[in-house]
C-alpha cells in the first residue's frame, strides 16, 4: 500500500513538473536559490529539488548509468577547471561594479542547475509507459501555455476592452515583468522566450509526432490527432509573439523536419483513414517524385507561415523594418541589413567572444568571464552608431555582458577543450536519436524522429541564447536519454547492464 501511494505521488510530482515548464520567471523566488535579480526562475525547481533529492542523487550510486552521460560529466569538470584557472593566474577584475568570484559562484550554480534537471529528466522515465505519461503531461503544459497566449491575443487585436490591463493583474502573478500591448508573452518573461519555449521545447515533439503520424493518445479521429491540433494552435500563436528569432527557428526546424526526418510508415503501420477527396489529392501527390514531394511541402509550409507573420506584423515597427530595409549608413550589403533591424551588435559579441577564444584557446577564460574581457577583446567599430554596445562600455550599475551565442560562449569561456566534450556529447545524443529513427517500430521511430528534430532545433536556437539557466535544451536532452535508456539499450547501457 506504501509502495503504491509513493508511486502515485512521484506521477503527481512530476507532472506538475512538466505543467510548471511555461513559467520560467516566477515572482515568488527566494533570494537564497536566485530569487534576487535574476532574470531566470523556473518554477519547475520546486518539483525538480524533490526528484534531485529522491531520484537523482541515489541512482547516481545505485544504477549503471548511461554512457551519455560520461562526456556530460567530463564536459562539467572542464567547465570547474576553466573556471578556477582565472583565480590560478591571478586575474583582477577591472571592473568595480562586478567581480570575478560572485560571477564564477553564478554561472556554476546555473550549470549545477542545468545538469540537475537533465539528470532528472534522464533518470524519471523508466518504461515506455513512463516515457508516454511524461509525454502527455509535456503536452498539457504546452496547452496551458497555449491557452493563456491565447488569452493574450484578445488584448493585441482589442477585442474586449481593458483586456490588457485584467490580463496584466494575473501576469503579476506569473511572471515578473510586463506584459507589452502589441505581443504576447504566454507565461514567460518575455515574448521572445515564450516563442523560444515554443520552438526549442514543445516543436520537436509535436512535429516528430505530425510526421510519423503517432499519438501519444488513445484518441483519434480518422487522421486527426490531438498533436496536430496542437501544432496548428502553436503555429498561430507563436506569429503573436512576433519574434524574429522564434519564427526563424521555426522556419529551420520545419524545413529541414519536413525535407530529412519524414520517413515511410512501415508495411505493418496501416494508413489513416481520410476523406474521400483528400484521399484522391494524397494519391496525386504520392505519384510526384519524393525529393520534390517534400520540397514542395517544405516551401508551402513556410510561404504560409511568412504570410501569416507579415500580415500580423504589419502594424508593428519592430517586424515591418525586416522588409522595409533601404541603404542604411552608406551600405547596401547583407551586413548593413542586419545591422538595420537590431542584428548589428551580435556580430560584434560573437567576434569579441571568437577573439577572446583566440587568446585563451586551450581552457578559455571561465564561466562567467567573458564580461572582463569585452573591452580589450572587441574589435573597433563605431559604437555610436550602436546604442546597445554604449551601454556595454561605459560604466553603469550593472555591466554584465554575454556572447548572446550559445557556442560562442563555450568557446570564450571554456575554450577548445570544454567545447570539443561539449561536442562528443551531442554527437552520442544525436547517435541513440539516429538508432531509434531507422527503426520499424511506431514508437521507436517516433522518439527518434523527435529526438532529431530537437538536436536540430537547440542548434538553431543557439544563435539566440547563451545562458545555461535556459532550462529547454537540458528537457530536450534528458528526453533524448530517457527515450534511448529505454528503447535502444545498446547504446545507451553499460556493459554491466548487458
Amino acid at each position: 500500500m506504501l509502495a503504491k501511494r509513493l508511486s502515485i505521488a512521484r506521477k503527481i510530482v512530476w507532472a506538475f513538473f512538466l505543467v510548471s515548464l511555461p513559467v520560467n520567471s516566477f515572482p515568488y523566488f527566494p533570494s537564497s536559490i536566485g530569487g534576487g535579480s535574476a532574470s531566470v526562475r523556473p518554477l519547475l525547481v520546486y518539483p525538480l529539488l524533490i526528484f534531485v533529492l529522491a531520484v537523482t542523487f541515489p541512482s547516481l550510486w545505485k544504477r549503471p548509468l548511461p554512457r551519455v552521460w560520461l562526456p556530460f560529466f567530463a564536459f562539467v569538470t572542464m567547465a570547474v577547471i576553466s573556471s578556477l584557472l582565472p583565480f590560478m593566474r591571478g586575474s583582477i577584475s577591472r571592473l568595480a561594479e562586478v567581480s570575478i568570484a560572485p560571477r564564477v559562484i553564478r554561472s556554476l550554480i546555473t550549470l549545477a542547475l542545468a545538469g540537475a534537471i537533465y539528470l532528472t529528466v534522464s533518470l524519471v522515465p523508466n518504461d515506455k509507459e513512463a516515457l508516454g505519461f511524461t509525454l502527455r503531461w509535456l503536452y498539457v503544459g504546452l496547452a496551458v501555455a497555449l491557452f493563456w497566449g491565447s488569452l493574450q491575443i484578445i488584448y493585441v487585436l482589442d477585442i474586449i476592452p481593458n483586456w490588457f490591463q485584467i490580463m496584466q493583474s494575473m501576469q503579476d502573478h506569473i511572471s515578473t515583468t510586463r506584459l507589452i500591448p502589441t505581443r504576447i508573452s504566454g507565461m514567460a518573461f518575455e515574448p521572445s522566450w515564450f516563442a523560444d519555449q515554443l520552438t526549442a521545447l514543445w516543436l520537436p515533439w509535436i512535429l516528430g509526432a505530425v510526421l510519423t503520424n503517432y499519438t501519444a493518445f488513445q484518441w483519434r479521429w480518422r487522421w486527426l490527432t490531438v498533436e496536430k491540433i496542437l501544432f496548428v494552435w502553436m503555429g498561430g500563436v507563436l506569429l503573436f509573439t512576433l519574434s524574429r528569432s522564434g519564427l526563424g527557428v521555426a522556419i529551420v526546424v520545419i524545413g529541414v523536419s519536413v525535407l530529412f526526418f519524414r520517413r515511410k510508415p512501415s508495411h505493418d503501420q496501416a494508413p489513416p483513414e481520410r476523406a474521400q477527396w483528400l484521399g484522391r489529392i494524397q494519391e496525386t501527390f504520392a505519384n510526384v517524385p519524393a525529393w520534390l514531394r517534400r520540397a514542395i511541402l517544405a516551401v508551402v509550409i513556410l510561404v504560409i507561415m511568412g504570410l501569416l507573420f507579415f500580415a500580423v506584423g504589419k502594424q508593428n515597427s519592430y517586424i515591418t523594418r525586416m522588409w522595409e530595409f533601404a541603404p542604411f549608413m552608406g551600405g547596401d550589403d547583407l551586413y548593413s541589413y542586419f545591422r538595420y533591424i537590431g542584428f548589428g551588435p551580435r556580430f560584434v559579441y560573437w567576434e569579441t567572444a571568437y577573439r577572446t577564444f583566440s587568446q585563451y584557446p586551450l581552457f578559455g577564460v571561465g564561466l562567467g568571464n567573458f564580461t572582463f574581457h569585452f573591452a580589450d577583446m572587441m574589435p573597433s567599430v563605431q559604437v555610436g552608431y550602436m546604442p546597445e554596445l554604449l551601454k556595454r562600455i561605459v560604466p553603469t550599475q550593472n555591466r554584465v555582458i554575454t556572447s548572446k551565442n550559445f557556442f560562442a560562449h563555450l568557446l570564450a569561456e571554456t575554450g577548445f577543450l570544454g567545447t570539443a566534450v561539449f561536442a562528443t556529447f551531442l554527437v552520442m545524443l544525436a547517435g541513440g536519436a539516429i538508432y531509434l529513427w531507422l527503426s520499424d517500430d511506431k514508437v521507436e521511430r517516433y522518439w527518434g524522429t523527435a529526438s532529431l528534430i530537437g538536436l536540430v532545433a537547440f542548434l538553431v536556437d543557439t544563435f539566440s541564447y547563451d545562458s545555461f539557466a535556459v532550462p529547454n535544451p537540458w528537457i530536450v536532452f534528458g528526453l533524448i536519454t530517457a527515450a534511448t535508456k529505454i528503447l535502444g539499450p545498446k547504446l545507451s547501457k553499460s556493459p554491466q547492464e548487458s
